[in-house]
């Protein structure tokens, strides 16, 4: 049925599409894609929902039906229904061949990428690994699209290769690190949806665990749980597994929290499974929750939840993902809790048929390895060269049509998207910040106001102090809360920004000179607050500088698309420890610390740029101690008419 379903389309042009009826299916399609983790099988039913609309009433929709099947096909794999998903992959590859779609070559991208993680599940790992070499050297994701599926056919590829390398396969530290950085790097040009989001910063997280930097996979988690909070953001499959990937980055971090703490992190996400329905995960969350109780040496918990997973499962039923179930044996056989030895020695032949089939498995991996690396070794720069010209010439006409497009729709959605999501969090998140940073930046100048013999000319300094917290307090106020100070984007002038920054800053110290560098560049975003962010740098800087200099200058990237803003001085600098809580008003800030108020509101004047821009906007500090400090911020440069 499929397979007719896709041939019926075939040699169609969307010109032919009637815009109403497409509206309708984009709408059911998008729908479906938006629960493909919440809710699999409600994706399931709006796919069908989807393709026999088409069927009635729009018969030409090529992108229509190829979305719907790659919906319900990555719905089928979240439901452990491995044979339908893969049926669906297979009707695509045959399917997409002829039709004249646009997205073709991209849906059937994300057909094979998912039948990369099936052959991962199965421990078919040289073939799956073979297909992702495949999809790299065909170079459909290196082609520059900016659209949402572009986004999540590469954001996809990025995680499919993480799952491959960090669960099934044994990669060098250099090749771990070095796909971690190349995810990172591109993550700002990944965005899809709050799942996306989430998926990802679990492959991430599970990448750096691997590479043993346990810090680094729980910031990830500390992330998933903020996008959690958001409404309408929970997913019980992504909460259990941020829950499971923060227990096993703390067993990784000895004292970090008590090991009953550990164990009950496992347990919760064991549970969370147990409630999604996916028999994978539910396996993993088990095996995983006895493995660690065994290790702390709480064998009676252990029992515990392998007995519950035998009661429900009943007998072994392979769920064709080898090395998952050879972990559950394994776990079996060290708990010890076979109640007659028979039933023992099934466990262990059980065990010893999946190690077999495993080390096969990386035996034949391996030996991939060795041809592939082999024939890069002899020629890959040229085939890649001759490749990329020709896909080039052949799809660069269709590549603009498309950019053109696919921009404004995409702006459109997502800032429909964060509007409606940011505003019930910024209210409580701003609450939150203000009163850790309130009482922070107040307490000195409350106690030098109540000491009586306060010389007047210092009181006077200290209430001109406490005036300008107070300004900050309510500029950042006005500005953060939902209702406040709307965000007036439009093209400037930097150099007109910096003239009026340096009229009202106060005077640099004695022996202190303020320099602005000249400036030909022009920002694009709302300028009143690009004035209340470089007033704060500069003023920040000249309050930690007694001698020497404070530099201001700018440059822009080799397309020009951000701006890089500098503020240096040669003040009293920071420690390394100063540096990390500098922007962060979730943390105690350092003692005699003077950064509050005028740093928050500066890192939330960048995030409200970026969140307007999408174009990574951000700010960072460089800075030795008793050497001085360099404030870094990177705005968007207008966008080229």
């Amino acid at each position: 049925m499929l397979a007719a379903l896709i041939l019926a389309t075939a040699c169609t042009h969307h010109d032919k599409v009637d815009p109403l009826r497409r509206s309708r299916v984009d709408g059911i399609n998008k729908e479906a894609f938006l629960n493909r983790y919440r809710d699999p099988q409600l994706c399931i039913a709006l796919a069908d929902s989807a393709l026999a609309y088409i069927a009635d009433s729009l018969p030409v929709y090529d992108d229509g039906v190829l979305r719907a099947l790659n919906n319900k096909a990555f719905a089928y794999f979240q439901t452990t229904r491995y044979p339908e998903a893969l049926a669906i992959v297979e009707q695509i590859e045959k399917g997409t061949a002829d039709l004249k779609s646009p997205n073709a070559d991209i849906e059937l991208v994300i057909a094979r990428l998912l039948k990369a993680r099936l052959l991962q599940r199965s421990g078919n790992i040289a073939d799956s690994y073979r297909l992702l070499y495949d999809i790299e050297r065909s170079h459909t994701l290196a082609r520059s699209r900016q659209n949402l599926l572009y986004n999540y056919a590469q954001s996809e590829y990025y995680i499919t290769s993480l799952v491959l390398n960090y669960h099934y396969r044994n990669d060098s530290e250099d090749d771990i690190r070095s796909l971690l950085e190349e995810v990172e790097s591109r993550r700002s040009d990944l965005r899809v949806d709050f799942a996306q989001d989430m998926a990802l910063n679990y492959a991430l997280a599970y990448g750096w665990q691997t590479a043993g930097e346990s810090l680094t996979a729980l910031d990830y988690c500390d992330a998933n749980l903020d996008i959690l909070d958001l409404p309408d953001a929970f997913c019980n499959y992504h909460y259990a597994n941020t829950l499971q990937m923060m227990a096993s980055a703390l067993k990784s971090t000895p004292g970090a929290v008590p090991p009953d703490s550990v164990l009950a992190l496992y347990d919760e996400a064991r549970m969370r499974f147990a409630d999604y329905g996916d028999p994978y995960q539910m396996l993993g969350g088990v095996t995983s929750t006895a493995r660690y109780a065994l290790l702390i040496g709480d064998t009676a918990k252990a029992h515990s939840v392998l007995a519950e997973w035998r009661n429900d499962r009943g007998s072994w039923k392979p769920f064709a993902a080898p090395k998952m179930e050879l972990g559950y044996f394994d776990v079996l056989l060290r708990s010890r809790m076979a109640s007659t030895p028979d039933e023992a020695r099934r466990w262990y032949e059980h065990h010893s048929e999946l190690q077999d089939y495993v080390n096969a498995a990386g035996r034949e991996d391996f030996a991939l390895q060795q041809t592939l690396e082999s024939a890069t070794r002899s020629g890959r720069w040229k085939t890649v060269f001759i490749i990329t010209l020709s896909i080039v010439a052949a799809v660069l006409a269709t590549l603009l049509v498309l950019l053109l497009l696919a921009s404004s729709r995409l702006r459109r959605e997502k800032r429909q998207l964060e509007a409606a999501n940011r505003r019930d969090v910024e209210r409580i998140a701003n609450v939150e910040t203000a009163l850790s940073v309130m009482r922070h930046d107040i307490s000195p100048f409350v106690g030098y106001l109540s000491n009586p013999q306060l010389p007047a000319d210092l009181r006077e300094e200290v209430v001109g102090k406490l005036v300008h917290t107070f300004d900050n307090l309510k500029q950042w106020t006005s500005l953060s809360l939902p209702q406040g100070m709307a965000f007036n984007a439009a093209e400037f002038p930097l150099q007109g920004v910096m003239d009026e920054v340096e009229r009202q800053v106060p005077a640099p110290a004695d022996g202190v000179a303020l320099r602005f560098t000249p400036s030909k560049l022009r920002l694009w975003g709302d300028r009143a607050l690009v004035v209340i962010l470089l007033r704060n740098l500069v003023g920040n800087a000249l309050k930690h500088t007694t001698e020497g200099s404070v530099t201001v200058d700018a440059g822009c990237d080799e397309d020009g698309k951000m701006i890089h803003l500098r503020v240096t001085d040669t003040g009293s600098g920071m420690t390394a420890d100063q540096q990390e809580q500098l922007f962060r008003a979730d943390r105690t800030l350092p003692e005699g610390s003077e950064h509050g108020f005028g740093l928050i509101l500066c890192r939330y004047i960048v995030r409200r740029h970026d969140d307007h821009t999408r174009r990574g906007c951000r700010i960072w500090v460089e800075s030795t101690e008793g050497k001085g400090t360099t404030m870094h911020v990177i705005l968007a440069a207008p966008a080229e008419s």
